[in-house]
C-alpha cells in the first residue's frame, strides 16, 4: 500500500511539474540560441563584430532561424542590457 501510494505521489507530482520545467526548459533553449546568435550576426543588429567574416561561413546552415531570432531580438527593449543582467553586471 505504501508503494502505491508512494508511486501515485510521483506520478501526480510528476505531471504538475511537467509544464513549469518545460517552459523553463523552452525559455532557457531561446536564451542560448539568442546568445549564440548575437555572438555570430551581432552585426546584423548594429553590434561590432570583429569575426563576422569567419561567422560568415555559418550563415548558410542558420539562415532559416536568423529571421526568427532577429524579430525575437527586436521585440526587446535593449538586448545588451538584458543579457547582462543575467551575468549580473
Amino acid at each position: 500500500m505504501k508503494k502505491t501510494i508512494s508511486f501515485l505521489k510521483d506520478v501526480f507530482s510528476a505531471i504538475l511539474k511537467a509544464p513549469a520545467e518545460n517552459a523553463i526548459t523552452r525559455k532557457e533553449a531561446f536564451d542560448a540560441n539568442d546568445n549564440f546568435f548575437l555572438l555570430l550576426y551581432g552585426d546584423l543588429l548594429g553590434i561590432p563584430n570583429p569575426i563576422s567574416y569567419y561567422a560568415l561561413e555559418l550563415l548558410p546552415y542558420l539562415a532559416p532561424e536568423i529571421e526568427g531570432w532577429e524579430r525575437r531580438i527586436q521585440n526587446r527593449a535593449s538586448v545588451i542590457e538584458e543579457k547582462a543582467a543575467q551575468f549580473n553586471f
